[in-house]
C-alpha cells in the first residue's frame, strides 16, 4: 500500500493578477519559484514584479524566502529581506502582488529552542559575578542575516536528535553531534562528539576547540557564529 504524503505547506495569493487573486499554490517542489517570467513556478503577470523575483527553499520540514533578484523588493511583512524563515501568517510582498504563507501539521519552523537549555538550570544559583552572555547565531544559508540567536547555557549538545539541547533538523548532522560547555573562566569550549560528517571552526575541522568571539562554526549545512555580549 503507497505510503500517505504528509501534506506541506502553501501559499495564498491575497491580492495581485485578477485570475490568480484567492488560488491556493501547494509548495511541494525543494524550490518553487516566483517571477513574471513564464518558466516561474509561480507565474505572476505583474509589471511590478521581476522575471526571476524569488524563490522558496523547502528545507527539512522549514521553508525559506529567498530573493534572487538582489533589489531589496522582496517583502515579509513588509520588511526586505534576502532570506527569510517563514512562519504560519507571514505576509509576501512582490510588486503590487500580496501573498500569504500558511504552515500546517506538516510543517514546523527550525527547532533550535534557546529555552531548552533554561529549562535545565532554573532554580540553581548563577555566578554573581557573570557579566557575559554566549551566543550562537544562526546565519541565513546565502548571506550573514542573524535567522535564530541561542543564549547558551553552562553545557549544551547539538544533533539531530530531538532530545538534544540545540535540535538540528539535517541529515548531514549527527543525532548527538557536539556538545558545547563552559569553562572556569566564562570561556566555551565545542567538543565533536565523533560525529559523521565533523565540526568545523574557521572552516577548520576540530575534535576540542577553544571558541573566540566572531568564530564560525559549521555543523552540516548550519553556519553559527559565537558571540560574547556584557549584560
Amino acid at each position: 500500500m503507497a505510503q500517505e504524503q504528509v501534506p506541506g505547506a502553501y501559499l495564498v495569493i491575497q491580492q495581485g493578477p485578477q485570475m490568480l487573486a484567492g488560488k491556493r499554490v501547494e509548495l511541494w517542489k525543494d524550490c518553487t519559484t516566483i517571477g513574471r517570467s513564464r518558466d516561474s513556478d509561480i507565474f505572476l503577470e505583474d509589471i511590478t514584479v521581476h522575471r526571476k523575483q524569488a524563490s522558496i527553499l523547502r528545507v527539512g520540514a522549514s521553508f525559506i524566502l529567498r530573493d534572487d533578484h538582489g533589489s531589496g523588493d522582496s517583502l515579509v511583512n513588509g520588511r526586505a529581506v534576502t532570506e527569510q524563515l517563514l512562519n504560519n501568517g507571514d505576509r509576501l510582498h512582490f510588486g503590487n502582488t500580496e501573498i500569504t504563507f500558511y504552515a500546517n501539521e506538516g510543517t514546523r519552523p527550525f527547532q533550535l529552542p534557546s529555552s531548552r537549555g533554561r529549562e535545565l538550570y532554573i532554580g540553581k544559583t548563577t555566578d554573581p559575578q557573570a557579566s557575559m552572555i554566549a551566543r550562537l547565531n544562526l546565519s541565513s544559508l546565502r548571506s550573514n542575516d542573524i535567522i535564530r540567536s541561542i543564549e547558551l547555557m553552562p553545557e549544551m549538545t547539538i544533533g539531530r536528535s530531538r532530545s538534544c539541547n540545540i535540535f538540528l533538523e539535517d541529515l548531514a548532522v549527527s543525532r548527538l553531534h557536539a556538545t558545547i560547555r563552559e569553562l572556569p573562566g566564562g570561556t566555551y569550549e565545542l567538543v565533536d562528539n565523533r560525529s559523521a560528517t565533523g565540526t568545523y571552526v574557521n572552516g577548520q575541522a576540530i575534535t576540542r576547540c577553544t571558541l573566540r568571539e566572531g568564530d564560525i562554526v559549521q555543523i552540516g549545512s548550519n553556519k553559527f557564529t559565537f558571540t560574547l555580549t556584557r549584560s
